[in-house]
């Protein structure tokens, strides 16, 4: 069996830095040479971490981890109810562990590397592509969850481009020209492709895109507050409507146009993006466009327990096409 030691010698580099490596030590500091030998040395030598190799040969752990941004964000718990749903039915637990917003937090791969679960869902929102190439490397199961990456061979994810095609239209068609996006963060894949879908509606009804009216925010209630207030304090020219990113920011949104004196909707329009039950509890109830995320997180459990059991051809990217607007009081018909 390959020993931390072989891949040590392979690399040219001390027992000590290889193993800080694989357990991703935030204070390690060495060149991205070094990092791609150490990558390499693993997966020429195919070494598997002891910890994994012990539960290998003790049977598996029959736990699944599920790393996601935080615990305050509700959309999540959708997702670990549809892999629950799934899990329970084949006698699989479910680890939820937290990585927050920070991208250089990455010790939820010690999961793999130590052997504490059988397969990773990532729904973490900054992924790195030296992420993902670590668990392949090291073979371990994974699947994407609500997210993307250039490297992922694994993944269920939603079509947030049409999503959000959908919903800008819908505010489109009620009258709204100068719509504001708060748009989420735009260093991830889902801020970006929204972003598009918000672009896409508006040159395809032949209405200018504002730069202006195009805000990056996180996907936090406070965010949306923040960047909403800014906006109301600053900007001179007409708004009618919001399209926000995140059915958090959109909270936050309609807290901030409240404080500001004005009403939704007769004043502004909001919508949201995805759906929770709190949205039905808003003051005015809030707008959204749905993707089941029940479903995705359902699709991507059965994923992972096919790709353990190496069952045969097995469909690994799925994006899920279907989107339901959820109209209540939050938008207004200007015609």
């Amino acid at each position: 069996m390959t020993t931390l030691k072989d891949v040590a010698k392979m690399a040219n580099v001390a027992v000590t830095t290889v193993s800080r490596f694989l357990n991703n030590d935030p204070n390690l500091v060495i060149s991205e040479a070094t990092k791609k030998r150490i990558l390499e040395a693993v997966k020429t030598l195919k070494y598997v971490p002891n910890a994994s190799a012990r539960a290998l040969k003790s049977g598996r752990t029959s736990t699944f981890g599920l790393v996601i941004p935080d615990f305050n964000n509700p959309v999540y718990s959708q997702i670990i109810t549809g892999i629950e749903s799934v899990l329970n039915e084949e006698g699989y637990y479910l680890l939820v562990v937290s990585m927050g917003e920070n991208k250089a937090k990455k010790s939820y791969l010690r999961l793999a590397t130590e052997g504490r679960v059988d397969g990773l869902f990532v729904a973490a929102t900054f992924l790195d592509d030296d992420e993902i190439e670590m668990l392949d490397i090291l073979n371990f199961p994974y699947v994407l969850i609500n997210r993307l990456s250039s490297e992922a061979k694994n993944y269920v994810v939603a079509d947030d481009t049409k999503a959000a095609k959908k919903a800008m239209n819908y505010l489109i068609e009620s009258g709204h020209r100068n719509i504001v996006h708060l748009a989420g963060h735009l260093s991830t894949d889902t801020g970006r492709r929204r972003l598009e879908g918000y672009k896409d509606a508006l040159t395809e009804n032949n209405i200018p895109i504002l730069d202006d009216l195009i805000i990056e925010t996180k996907f936090t209630e406070q965010s949306g507050y923040d960047a909403m207030k800014d906006l109301l304090n600053r900007y001179d020219g007409d708004m009618t409507a919001v399209f926000a990113a995140s059915v958090r920011v959109a909270f936050g949104a309609m807290a901030a146009i409240r404080d500001h004196g004005l009403k939704i909707p007769d004043d502004i329009s909001v919508l949201g993006f995805h759906d929770i039950s709190l949205s039905n509890i808003t003051y005015p109830p809030l707008t959204t466009i749905k993707i089941s995320l029940e479903e995705m997180g359902a699709r991507a459990a059965r994923m992972l327990l096919n790709i353990l059991a190496e069952e045969g051809q097995i469909e690994n990217k799925v994006m899920i096409k279907n989107s339901q607007l959820m109209i209540r009081e939050s938008v207004k018909d200007l015609k």
